[in-house]
């Protein structure tokens, strides 16, 4: 069963055709030409302070290693991960990926950052909910998992507006290098009337 599981992620996980893409956004391939620009934007201490995961400070060799996980991710079909770019001027906004979990092939998390210049212009909502479509539809994932940071406002703000539901803080969940971190949890059903499509 365990190797059936496998080779079902495997074929499910591979990249759209044609690429998810609406409101000016369209969701690419990561690739090694990334590096700089994802050095440069992941340098910003506000990311690693809502993100755990994210080291700081970040270097080339961080954003390599980030950008090798993805396509390999890809390849695997174990993971997606997406660059955000805006359609009309080709600009790198960020990133947003969906984390499959082998336990559950129906359970999904979506995570994701934007460069600070790229905030507050709707890319993080629709990219959230391009993915979450995506997931739903084309993978077979039920419920879509969604966590920030308590004082992360403007990650909930993203949330709400691309139709999860918050269900309650997490206590002690996010282990961090200064101890465990609450994290507020959001998640979004494939049957919830709340789901937003283009």
């Amino acid at each position: 069963m365990p190797a059936r599981r496998d080779t079902l992620l495997t074929m499910r996980c591979a990249f759209p055709d044609p690429p998810l893409a609406a409101a000016d956004i369209v969701l690419r391939r990561p690739s090694a030409d990334d590096v700089p620009w994802i050095t440069a934007a992941c340098s910003d201490r506000e990311l690693s302070r809502y993100i755990p995961a994210i080291p700081y400070p970040y270097s080339q060799s961080d954003a390599r290693a980030f950008v090798e996980r993805a396509v390999r991710g890809w390849a695997e079909g174990t993971g997606a991960t997406f660059v955000i770019e805006h359609a009309l001027t080709g600009e790198d906004w960020g990133t947003i990926g969906l984390q499959l979990f082998p336990y559950d092939a129906a359970l999904a998390e979506v995570g994701y950052w934007l460069r600070r210049e790229a905030r507050g212009r709707g890319a993080a909502t629709t990219a959230v909910r391009l993915v979450s479509n995506w997931a739903f539809e084309k993978l077979g994932i039920q419920r879509m998992n969604l966590m920030t940071a308590p004082e992360n406002v403007a990650s909930q703000r993203v949330a709400g507006r691309a139709g999860f539901t918050r269900e309650g803080l997490l206590r002690a969940w996010m282990p961090t290098s200064n101890g465990r971190r609450d994290s507020v949890m959001f998640s979004l059903l494939a049957t919830d009337p709340s789901r937003l499509s283009f």
